[in-house]
């Protein structure tokens, strides 16, 4: 049966009896390894017991179509369920599971992790349709199932963390489950348990020199110094950092600000129009984004982010551009109108 993305975690935290069998799939292996795992642990406490555990691969079954069935009805060394994990390429076990499933039985359970398949995949459409089994789908994390899972994480340790450094923690984390949980479970380690997380912590635990490099050149952006920019572009360059990671981080940067000028216009001071951003800017370049903001017009900075978004698509429509060279064209440009304005 396939599983609503409502009911998942329901369903790995307390299974159904009457479900045999699992089918974990989708785009986030790290995902499907940790929900595999989770629901396995139900079955037995030592998942790498081979008198309890069989482990089996995508061409193990697929060269001995026999090979499911007999583990399957395996008797436990020591009694209690038998447990079968089967992990591969979807197209090599699908017929090896519409076999093995003639097999099930209330003694034994089938946890399947299948790769390189998708909601049309034969596997798929099998297990959706099959009452003894369960069909949950693992797609990339969103901000609302990282946070929860971060959440998770730092009720077990008791740690506090505020709103907004969680929203920062979690838009440093990528897509993968796996990744996801490691970092949070270092931001824990870092806190320890009883402890407290700050933005600062953030930045320093997950921050890299790419970022730092980042936060420089905003600041001479920002605060019009031609030299100082043009020194620091030039390092960035040498180290090997993508222009348009850069180009994206000061477009980012001018949207907030032009977001938080509008709250201003609300009659709010710049303090507090910076404080409402989702996640906060880096407290590094807080201090100068704050100063700076008063200084912009909501026009000026419509027309820098114009002129952002237009370099991005030359970049990837024009063959013959240089990235690096126009980027830094653009982002000079845009230090001598901050210059004029600082004066």
């Amino acid at each position: 049966m396939k599983i609503a993305t409502r009911d998942i975690l329901g369903l790995i935290s307390k299974p159904n009896p009457n479900y045999l069998a699992y089918l974990f799939y989708g785009h986030d292996d790290g995902l499907v390894r940790e929900r595999a795992r989770k629901i396995a642990l139900h079955f037995t406490d030592q998942i790498d017991d081979p008198f309890s555990v069989s482990r089996l691969s995508g061409l193990d079954v697929a060269k001995d179509r026999t090979l499911l069935p007999d583990s399957l009805n395996e008797l436990p060394a020591f009694g209690g369920v038998r447990l079968v994990m089967l992990s591969g390429m979807g197209t090599e076990m699908t017929e090896a599971v519409k076999i093995g499933f003639n097999s099930l039985h209330g003694m034994a359970r089938l946890v399947i992790e299948a790769r390189d398949v998708n909601t049309r995949h034969a596997l798929v459409k099998f297990c959706d349709q099959h009452v003894s089994c369960a069909s949950v789908g693992c797609y990339q994390d969103d901000n609302r199932s990282l946070s929860d899972l971060a959440q998770q994480v730092f009720k077990r340790e008791n740690i506090q963390i505020s709103r907004d450094t969680l929203s920062l923690l979690v838009s440093q984390l990528g897509s993968d489950r796996a990744v996801s949980r490691q970092e949070i479970e270092k931001m824990a380690l870092f806190a320890g348990s009883n402890g407290k997380l700050t933005e600062e912590d953030i930045h320093d635990a997950l921050g890299d020199s790419g970022a730092v490099i980042g936060d420089q050149i905003t600041i001479a952006i920002l605060n019009g110094n031609v030299t100082q920019f043009k020194q620091i572009y030039s390092r960035s360059q040498q180290d090997g950092q993508p222009p348009i990671s850069l180009l994206r981080q000061i477009l980012s940067l001018f949207r907030n600000m032009l977001s938080a000028r509008l709250t201003m216009e609300t009659g709010k001071t710049s303090t507090a129009a910076i404080s409402s951003l989702k996640p906060p800017i880096h407290y590094k370049i807080k201090p100068v984004v704050t100063a700076q903001l008063s200084k912009w017009t909501s026009d000026q900075l419509t027309e820098m982010i114009g002129r952002l978004i237009a370099t991005e698509i030359d970049m990837k429509t024009k063959s013959t551009v240089n990235p690096s060279t126009l980027t830094g064209q653009t982002l000079l440009g845009i230090v001598l109108r901050s210059r004029n304005l600082n004066q």
